[in-house]
């Protein structure tokens, strides 16, 4: 990852180098436009200007011999006349031909030769104007002949001529070369170059078109070319011997087909433009070499404090709240970042030393004093959730400690109680043992007067021989009778005391639960244990009365028993009269004494089932006793850890 420092730098000299760059190529491309523009501004006109000497030039040669051809001796004399000869040379002195002379109408001339067949001649026959023919070479130079025709009433009677040597041509190029390397060039109407500043080019009659025909490189040149032949005035560049030209053209008016270029080398004039580049390129590294102290400098003033602010943020995140704040002595941006990240600690340091402190006192259990300071920003939900767990955790203790006072208090009276309906269950099982032991005896006493009547019903009918015995044995069975009379009497009291004790269980029970329910959720076991003994109790009460309506048949039938006695007394007395009757008697009896013994063995089994429930009623008093004993002892363990916090 980059730092802040080297992409200041490199963006700095990078904007630098850019920047130089873009100045050095728009420099250049600009200085190249306007070398392009100058020398096409300047090329146009020189090569118009040249165009029009040559034309001047041309015009005095074509002037000159059309004054020969209206003159009466050039039309009336003959090519090879005597007194023609003073005038051609006269002709050709004054106005710089090489020579000149007359054509008749056949093509005979002045030096007695016959020019027919000559290209030149026909043309001039034939168009009766003047025309120029191409560059040829007489022998000794190259030359241009021009002819004049001479018209007669409309009729071609011949024609003078005039030679003029192709050099003028290669002076007039030769003064107008741009540069060392550049030159200018005639052409005619076919494309030859017939004015060179190299008479080799001239003599061997260079012609691009054609050149361009076998060889491509030299098709721009050809273009050039092609457009000067066709009359165009104009400009055009191209590549020739390896160097870049700018060229202009113009045509030659008059009656010659020529055109003249003036070719400048691209590389020669922007020679200074390649010196410009180079001393571009200086500057930009130059510059590039002064902006990178300017640069690391620059850098070094933004990235340090932004890495001291850095540095100092790990620390933040580390936890350090103390160390002090890079110090920036600047008055940019950084001094601003430095001063918001100091700000930034100071606060947040206040924030975190503020619920330090206000966490560490619930810590000890002060609930005392609230929050005063007022946060900033975000800061301001720490407050808000600091405010709620303060006051939500105070509430919560005031209400647990007036809580923790009623539950100690119900389970007080709760334990009391229980230990009232354990010490009640204990004598409850007591007497039913009790009743256990009577209702066994009463059984024991069935079953003896059981056997006791039997053996009766054996011995009836010995009663008349053994009535004083059966007396006795009915004074016996009297007794007996008054004695079950009198532990059926017990029993009935034993079952009252049962279900006093059934019905104090009960309410105890009831009460159990009230008290449980005020104990909340501490309390609910115990509320549970309370509905066992209630139910139990309720148990109690149903056997109990289930005792009594069998006890109260038992006193009954007891009753009618002793009735019975009563009469068996008093039927002894008449024994003899009565003996007959004393079976049936008998039999009804052991009857009775069998039903008694029945009800007695069912009077046995509800006391059983009273005495397992009693039982479990004892256990369960004795665990409710343990309970409660254990609530009241959470109860005041509670009390004891509310009483440290320090509450308003």
């Amino acid at each position: 990852m980059k730092s802040i420092k080297s992409k200041i730098q490199i963006s700095m000299l990078a904007v630098v180098l850019i920047g130089s760059v873009l100045i050095g190529i728009i420099t250049a491309f600009l200085n190249a436009n306007g070398i392009d523009s100058m020398m096409e501004k300047t090329l146009g006109p020189a090569t118009q200007m040249a165009a029009d000497a040559v034309q001047w030039r041309m015009d005095k040669y074509w002037t000159a011999l059309q004054e020969a051809a209206a003159s009466d001796i050039f039309q009336k004399s003959l090519p090879d006349a005597p007194e023609l000869v003073s005038v051609r040379e006269e002709l050709a002195a004054r106005n710089g031909f090489l020579y000149t002379g007359k054509m008749d109408e056949a093509g005979f001339s002045s030096t007695g030769d016959s020019y027919a067949d000559e290209e030149y001649f026909q043309q001039c026959k034939a168009a009766m104007k003047p025309f120029i023919s191409d560059i040829m070479n007489d022998g000794q130079q190259m030359v241009f002949l021009l002819e004049v025709p001479i018209v007669i009433d409309g009729r071609f009677e011949g024609v003078v001529y005039g030679s003029i040597s192709a050099d003028f041509l290669t002076d007039i190029v030769v003064d107008l070369a741009m540069g060392e390397d550049g030159v200018a060039y005639v052409l005619d109407q076919k494309g030859d170059v017939i004015g060179h500043r190299d008479a080799s080019v001239v003599e061997e009659g260079s012609n691009m078109i054609e050149a361009a025909k076998s060889d491509s490189s030299v098709a721009d040149v050809a273009a050039v070319n092609q457009r000067m032949i066709q009359g165009e005035t104009g400009f055009g560049a191209y590549k020739f011997y390896g160097d870049n030209k700018l060229v202009g053209f113009a045509p030659i008016g008059g009656n010659q087909s020529w055109s003249i270029a003036i070719e400048a080398s691209q590389r020669e004039f922007k020679s200074t433009l390649d010196q410009s580049i180079l001393f571009t390129i200086l500057v930009v590294m130059l510059v590039v070499i002064a902006s990178f102290p300017v640069a690391v400098k620059v850098a070094r003033s933004i990235s340090n404090p932004i890495q001291a602010c850095v540095d100092r943020l790990k620390q933040l995140s580390d936890g350090d709240l103390h160390t002090p704040t890079p110090v920036v002595t600047s008055r940019d941006e950084t001094a601003d970042l430095t001063q918001a990240l100091e700000t930034t600690i100071v606060r947040l340091n206040d924030v975190v030393q503020d619920a330090s402190y206000h966490l560490g006192q619930m810590a000890e259990g002060d609930f005392r004093e609230g929050l005063t300071r007022t946060y900033w920003g975000d800061f301001v939900e720490i407050e808000k959730s600091l405010r709620i767990i303060h006051n939500s955790l105070k509430d919560t203790l005031i209400q647990i400690s007036q809580s923790a006072g009623t539950v100690s208090a119900s389970a007080g009276q709760v334990a009391g109680g229980a230990q009232s309906l354990s010490q009640g269950a204990t004598e409850q099982a007591s007497a039913i043992e009790e009743l256990s032991a009577t209702v066994v005896d009463i059984s024991e006493n069935a079953k003896q007067t059981s056997i006791a009547a039997e053996e009766a019903g054996q011995f009836v009918n010995q009663a008349g021989a053994q009535l004083g015995v059966s007396v006795d044995y009915v004074k016996e069975l009297d007794s007996a009778m008054e004695e079950i009379h009198r532990s059926s009497e017990k029993i009935s009291k034993i079952i009252d005391t049962i279900e006093n004790i059934a019905f104090q269980t009960n309410i105890l029970a009831l009460n159990a639960s009230v008290e449980a329910a005020r104990s909340g959720a501490a309390g609910k076991g115990f509320a549970v244990v309370a509905d066992e003994v209630r139910n139990l109790a309720a148990k109690s009460d149903e056997a109990a009365k289930a005792t009594k309506g069998l006890i109260e048949n038992s006193i009954n039938a007891i009753a009618e028993g002793s009735r019975l006695m009563g009469k068996v007394t008093e039927a002894l007395d008449k024994t003899s009269i009565f003996a007959g009757n004393v079976t049936v008697k008998m039999n009804t009896v052991v009857e009775d004494v069998e039903n008694q013994n029945a009800a007695i063995s069912q009077v046995t089994e509800g006391i059983d089932q009273i005495s397992s429930v009693v039982q479990v009623t004892s256990i369960t008093s004795q665990e409710s006793a343990s309970t409660s004993q254990a609530l009241s002892d959470q109860s005041q363990l509670m009390n004891e850890l509310v009483g440290r916090f320090q509450l308003k």
